[in-house]
């Protein structure tokens, strides 16, 4: 437990939320972490989800998928949903924490301000140990700036 809560460091989100501090007696291990989600001002079927992730080996097959999920709350049968898979080159596995930006696009309804969602993100690095992780939480979505 204490290798996946220490394994990222210094890495700061675009909200400029800080990741905890990376110690350099702890193995690297495979960790992912969430951060914001924002509707795109200009495209109301697209969420741009940041996350911040570290991975070691660089040799194995790796993977990065994010997902979001949102009911609406005036009408249950209405679900908006998408994922995104970061092609495995685009992955950078060499231990250090890496950010980035993914952006989901709805394949159902467009995302809703001011309502929840579930998001879920996978980091997987098959040379790693563990060889994968997972961060899920609920966030209330609003549009980007």
């Amino acid at each position: 437990m204490t290798v996946l809560t220490s394994a990222l460091t210094g890495v700061t989100c675009l909200t400029g939320a800080a990741v905890p501090a990376w110690a350099d007696d702890d193995p690297v291990a495979t960790t992912v972490t969430l951060g914001e989600a924002r509707i795109d001002p200009k495209a109301a079927g697209r969420v741009r989800v940041e996350i911040g992730y570290v991975c070691a080996n660089a040799e194995e097959a790796r993977s990065l998928t994010v997902s979001v999920e949102q009911k609406d709350p005036e009408d249950t049968t209405v679900t908006a949903f998408g994922s995104s898979r970061t092609e495995e080159a685009d992955i950078v596995c060499d231990g250090t924490p890496q950010t980035r930006v993914v952006i989901v696009q709805s394949k159902t309804y467009n995302w809703l301000p001011g309502v929840d969602a579930i998001l879920t993100a996978t980091v997987s690095d098959l040379g790693a140990t563990p060889p994968a992780a997972a961060d899920a939480k609920r966030v209330t979505l609003v549009t980007a700036e």
